[in-house]
């Protein structure tokens, strides 16, 4: 089983990284949490973490996702996922890294939504 750690410092409040990642589609399932192929969610606690499980479909794959104030203006989003390869394959793509750069290029990909969607609504 692999585990992915990965946090990232997001120039809005709290509450509106909460939202958005609770409504961000682009995510995958596998990190969303109780969203699209079959993950349940396991503990859900607004403005602070989100728990889940894979499911039937994801067997082996959980995770959770921490949203920690800095500043009234910048929150530190912290991801944590736990995955288990099925097939060469999954095994292949693990190993060589290609599943962490994913999640990074996820994080940085929902942090410019984040900063875009701020940005449009001031002004």
């Amino acid at each position: 089983m692999g585990r992915i750690e990965e946090s990232i410092e997001i120039d809005a409040p709290i509450g509106a990284v909460y939202r958005e990642w609770t409504a961000y589609a682009p995510l995958p399932a596998c990190m969303r949490g109780g969203a699209g192929r079959g993950a349940t969610a396991t503990e859900v606690l607004p403005l602070d973490r989100i728990a889940w499980s894979g499911g039937p479909e994801l067997p082996g794959h959980s995770g959770v996702v921490t949203f920690h104030r800095v500043t009234d203006r910048t929150t530190r989003l912290m991801l944590q996922l736990d995955t288990e390869p099925h097939g060469l394959w999954d095994h292949v793509v693990e190993g060589l890294g290609f599943t962490d750069r994913r999640v990074i290029d996820e994080l940085a990909a929902f942090k410019a939504h984040v900063e875009d969607h701020r940005q449009h609504l001031a002004a």
